[in-house]
């Protein structure tokens, strides 16, 4: 069994490393390959990775496993390496020095929402039928209870209908049960699913575009902390439980991620919870067959399965690197079903996603010499659309600027162009608003509140090119606004925040509370969100800066500790001082002043 198992596991890797190896070659607008370092604190690591003593040794052989790991691949990723502590110091100085050495490897990185949506289109432009913002709501019998299809929701008109098909394919990632149970509410489970949470720091923790694996965390859980998308992704942590579509993650892994990224920065380095932009949490699924005979493995890989009841054929399980691998087998298995002989053999091994036909890395140089736009914009528009990018830029205006001359960015920090919203709702099917936040533009996974910031331009841009009324706009902005709210971000959700506000017991925790960033000053953006947290929310920013000039008695735009006592100290009435003295029952008979303050006694 033992021996069976180590079969199969090596069969799926090598497997994952020629679909990866067909992703690069086919759609390098959308991949590409990342340096990783494990940095090596001692020779022997204990307690071991993966709980086994035999991995002790790792320190010492993991130049030798990464290699082992190159071939796997043929050789085709850039070769692993050994680096030195100085030379890793050079590059990432915010490293602590107690490394040994590290170990660098190569693994492929894209923009899984980006990957999915080129998917759809290419599909679409390959002759099939694509239905966006549709779902399935029941499944269509015949007499004999075998599926003649299914029935349909359109999600943006409430209308639905039905679509008939000789066989029918449940592909419902870690929601497959919910589609299974549609028909069969008594289905055995085929899906445990997991779930993991991610941040994004800012690009400072990852300088370089090198990441970092630590193979052995406080709970032995592996943690990555890679460049992405400019930023810094640090993830994942792994907890069991049924898929639910809310990407609001537990405040206690986002507390856990960042103790684990503090272990290997240097001492003078804080990573404070204020960095976090934002915070996801996504699922995968861990797939049994439900239909297997008694005694039959658990698949380590996908599972496809038919219910020879009804004649449904389901797949799940595998992972993102084996996307394509997974469509080619659950294909044949149906066409084998269903004596289907028209079809003909599996072509997508050498097909490239939309806007990877004619690409390659000198894509960006052209888009900078031909358009005007800045570099940066070049190349997030070239990894983006591939060839399509030319197109994007076609549309874009001036920016009345000596550089760039064109392309207005939506917000200052992001690459993200205003016409990006006009190409993508002509030619790439995005209906809403939240879909464009979220999963087309990716900003609200980068930065939630730059996502909320430039929601309400998206969607006038949106409503020109949709023609919104104005109750739509409105309608799709609260929306979409709502489902924003959901990320994690700079600030913990509301039950954490109520757990941090009980520990305030005097003024000066009532200021640290506040200086959120821990940079010993509130400015404008800490005091208006704080005081919104507290539950005295300002009606507009006009109302919130104009108490913030209150307290700000040096008028430069930071609050110090002193002139926070002081101004809570003084004898003018004002109305934040009441509510939040209301709130936290604040009593006046130990107050200070200035700096020599004992702080606020609170009953």
């Amino acid at each position: 069994d033992a021996l069976g198992d180590f079969v199969s596991e090596f069969k799926m890797v090598l497997g994952a490393h020629h679909e990866r190896k067909l992703l690069v070659e086919n759609n390098p607008h959308l991949v590409n390959w990342v340096p990783i370092a494990v940095p090596i604190t001692n020779w022997i690591s204990w307690p071991p990775p993966f709980g086994h003593f035999l991995f002790a040794t790792a320190p010492i052989t993991l130049p030798a496993i990464f290699k082992f790991y190159d071939s796997l691949s043929g050789f085709t990723c850039p070769p692993s390496h050994i680096m030195g502590t100085k030379r890793a110091m050079r590059k990432f100085p915010q490293l602590s020095e107690d490394a040994k050495y590290f170990s660098v490897f190569y693994e492929a990185q894209h923009n899984d929402a980006r990957t999915n949506t080129s998917i759809a289109l290419t599909a679409a432009e390959q002759g099939a039928t694509v239905c966006n913002y549709t779902e399935m709501i029941s499944l269509l019998t015949n007499e004999d209870g075998k599926a003649i299809g299914i029935k349909c929701r359109d999600n943006l008109t409430g209308h639905e209908f039905d679509v008939y098909a000789t066989s029918i394919i449940f592909c419902g990632g870690p929601f497959t049960d919910s589609l299974r149970q549609m028909e069969d509410t008594n289905c055995k489970p085929a899906v445990a699913a997991a779930a993991g949470t991610h941040i994004v720091l800012p690009s400072y923790y990852c300088p370089g575009g090198i990441g970092m694996l630590d193979i052995n965390t406080s709970d032995g859980r592996f943690l990555f902390f890679l460049p992405w998308q400019g930023s810094t992704l640090v993830g994942t942590t792994d907890r069991k439980g049924p898929a639910v579509s809310d990407v609001g993650p537990p405040e206690e892994e986002i507390q856990w991620l960042l103790k684990e990224v503090q272990t290997y920065l240097s001492g003078d380095i804080k990573v404070r919870r204020a960095d976090v932009l934002s915070a996801w949490q996504g699922f995968r699924p861990l797939a049994s067959d439900p239909n297997a005979p008694p005694g039959a493995p658990v698949s380590r890989d996908h599972v496809i399965s038919t219910n020879p009841k009804t004649g449904v054929t389901f797949i799940t399980g595998g992972k993102w690197t084996t996307y394509r691998e997974m469509a080619e087998d659950v294909v044949n298995r149906v066409v084998k079903l269903h004596n289907l002989e028209t079809a003909g053999p599996c072509k997508t091994q050498h097909l490239s996603l939309r806007g990877g036909v004619g690409y390659n890395r000198n894509v960006p140089v052209k888009l900078v010499q031909e358009y005007g736009v800045s570099e940066a914009t070049a190349k997030h528009l070239a990894h983006t659309y591939g060839m399509n990018a030319f197109a994007v830029c076609e549309l874009a205006e001036p920016t009345s600027q000596r550089w760039p001359r064109f392309g207005n960015t939506l917000i200052e920090g992001y690459p993200f162009l205003e016409c990006e919203i006009a190409y993508q709702c002509r030619n790439e099917m995005v209906c809403t608003l939240q879909d464009m936040l979220t999963l087309r533009m990716r900003i609200a996974y980068l930065n939630k509140d730059a996502a909320l910031t430039v929601a309400p331009k998206v969607a006038d841009l949106m409503a020109k090119e949709l023609n919104w009324g104005r109750r739509e706009r409105n309608r799709q902005l609260q929306q979409a606004e709502e489902h924003l709210k959901s990320f994690g971000g700079p600030y913990p959700n509301k039950e954490a925040m109520n757990k941090s506000i009980q520990s305030v017991h005097d003024l000066k925790s009532l200021f640290r509370t506040m200086d959120h960033d821990d940079s010993g000053y509130i400015d404008f953006a800490e005091f208006k969100d704080c005081v919104a947290m507290l539950g005295f929310p300002f009606k507009n920013d006009k109302m919130a800066m104009k108490s913030f000039k209150k307290i700000d008695s040096k008028a430069d735009g930071k609050i110090t500790e002193d002139e926070f006592i002081n101004w809570w100290t003084s004898k003018k009435s004002d109305k934040l001082k009441s509510e939040l003295g209301e709130k936290f029952k604040l009593t006046p008979d130990k107050l200070g002043h200035g700096a020599e303050s004992r702080g606020a006694a609170f009953g």
